[in-house]
Parts: C-alpha cells; structure tokens; sequence
C-alpha cells in the first residue's frame, strides 16, 4: 500500500508539473500567436520531419537488436519496441519499457531480465552521447554564456571518465561486488542480497563495454541512431521559418532529452515544450516561433510512435486492452508476474 501510495504521488506530481509547464508556456505566449505561427509552417518539411523518425525507430531497433546478440527477428523486435514507444506515449511510469521487456522475454533464447538490462545499457548509451555532443554544439553557439560551455566540456569530460569506469567494472565483476559491499558497510540500506543480484543483471548488460572496440562500435551505432532525430528537429526549424542548421538542432535535441527527464504526465507534455522553448529563447529566437516548433514537433513524434505502436500490436496479433491487462495496475508495487505473461 505503501508503494502505491508513492506511485500516486509521483504520478499526481508528474501531472502537475506538466500543467504548470503549459501554464507557464500559454501565460507567456498567447495560444493565438502560436496558432499564426502553426498556420505558416511548411508542410513539405513536416514530412521530412516525420520520415527522419520513422528512420530513427528502424536505427534504434538495430542497436537494441545488436545488444540482445541478435536473437530475434528485426522485424519482430522492431514492432515490440513500437509497442513499448506507444504506451509510453499513452501510459505512466513508462509501463512501455515494462511492455518491451515482458515481450521480448517470451522470445527464444532471451528473458525478461535479459530485455530489462539491455534498456538500461540503451539509456546509458544515449546519456552518454547527450553529454558528449553538448560541449562541441555549445562550441559552435556564440550568443550562450562561457560559464555554460565550460561546464558542458567538463560534463563531457566526466562522461569519458565514466565510460573507462564502466569499462573497468564490466572486466572486474568481484570488484564491483567488493564496492558495494563497501557501500553497504557506511549506508546499510545498499546492505542487501538483491542489490547484489541487480548489479549482476547489469554488470550482464556491461558486457558490451568489456572491450573498446565493442564501446567504440556501441557509440558510434548510437551517434548513427540520433542522428536522423537531429536531421527531423532540422527540417522542423526550417517548416517553421527558424534559423536552422545542425547545430542549433543539436543544441535543441540535447535540452529536450534533459527536460523529459523530469517527471511529467505521459507523453512528456509541457516538459518537452518548455524544454524546446528554453532552447531557442538561448539561441535568440522569438518565444512564439519556439513553441510553434515544440508543439508541432511533439504533435508528429506523438502521433508517429501510436501509429506505429497500433501496426505493431496488428503484426503481432494482440489487442491494446489484453497487453495493458497483463501489466497489471499501474499504481501497484510491481506489475504481476513479469517472466511468467504469455499473451
């Protein structure tokens, strides 16, 4: 009960944070001007926007494909983790990476854990590049602060650091254990068996980081898979009239992977708006052509990941309403016996 009550609350907190992000967006800018602005976007460029994401959910299957040593199907990965996109798109406390590890666990050869660990490494992955792509966009903006550029080169700097640390624990399995025993000694709640078996489960997921060639491969793949998203907000600048280039578009796309890491409702509404529009404000762009931008961008990713989620669940002949049945209650402690689901 106790663990419902906390996902109320982080779901009531997440809702409300969303409310004042659009609050505080329509206070500032009047819906009409953004309407205006809407009105004179070029359609011609929303398209490329939509199909550059459309190529970043084929990249991004690839790479989680390559993670999972290549035991399923592209094709069948590729509608899973469609399906996972879309209830993240619809649900909370993304129930659709629960959704992708429940599906790929009933795949041959792979479990639940195994598909867990694997999106602890992706979301590793794609934090590691945020860092390190922000310092050499930041390089290219002249109108930011030096302050802000500095702590962007050390964030990268340390982003370095942790993938040589990562490196090391991956190769050193007993050291690790040793570490968090160490831990466990200074602050008893790290004291625990479990905490030993999760580090396990993504000391499995590490294994990628055991070589630098295998690293180098797995960051060069995830640089090709974020690509396609720097190129849609680019095409997305240039249907709304705004100053585009790489760059800017680089800049924007690491502030909105920041802003939806704040708690939200789903979807990331008004986090990912305000994000987009801190970004462009930086840049030196009017507040209304940035919310243009951030809600027609958020509108395409939004109705592009449920599209494809929908074809998806139609490819593998399940029903929306049997999958979210089998994740159980979203305000329970855990979804109901994860490795055990066949749908």
């Amino acid at each position: 009960m106790q663990v419902s009550t906390q996902k109320k609350r982080q779901f009531f907190l997440g809702m409300v944070i969303s409310l004042l992000c659009l609050g505080g967006m329509f206070w500032v800018i009047k819906p009409a001007e953004i309407a205006h602005a809407i009105q004179q976007a070029d359609g011609r460029y929303l398209l490329g926007t939509a199909v550059y994401l459309t190529l970043y959910l084929f990249l991004r299957a690839v790479r989680w494909r390559y993670l999972l040593g290549n035991r399923i199907s592209p094709t069948q990965l590729f509608h899973v983790q469609n399906i996972g996109q879309m209830l993240t798109q619809l649900l909370p406390f993304r129930l659709g990476d629960v959704a992708r590890a429940v599906l790929v666990g009933q795949q041959p050869g792979l479990s639940v854990p195994q598909g867990v660990t694997t999106m602890v490494v992706e979301r590793l992955l794609d934090m590691l590049l945020m860092v390190l792509l922000l310092p050499l966009a930041l390089r290219q903006i002249d109108t930011l602060p030096d302050w802000l550029r500095q702590t962007a080169l050390l964030s990268g700097i340390a982003a370095l650091g942790l993938i040589f640390f990562l490196m090391v624990v991956a190769n050193k399995r007993p050291l690790a254990h040793t570490l968090l025993t160490g831990l466990g000694h200074k602050l008893p709640r790290l004291a625990s068996a479990k905490l030993h078996q999760q580090l396990d489960s993504l000391l499995d997921g590490l294994t990628a980081f055991t070589q630098w060639r295998t690293a180098l491969a797995l960051l060069g793949l995830s640089l090709l898979t974020w690509l396609p998203v720097v190129l849609a907000y680019n095409a997305a600048l240039q249907a709304v009239h705004l100053p585009a280039s790489l760059v800017n578009a680089t800049f924007i796309m690491i502030v909105g992977a920041f802003a939806v890491a704040a708690p939200s409702s789903p979807g990331q509404i008004g986090v990912f708006h305000m994000g987009v529009i801190a970004a462009m404000t930086a840049l030196g762009q009017p507040a209304e052509a940035a919310a243009s931008l951030a809600v027609l961008y958020h509108a395409i990713n939004f109705l592009l990941m449920v599209l494809a989620g929908v074809v998806g669940l139609n490819s593998i002949q399940l029903s929306f309403q049997r999958l979210t049945r089998s994740l159980g209650d979203p305000f329970q402690a855990a979804p109901p016996e994860l490795s055990g689901n066949r749908f």
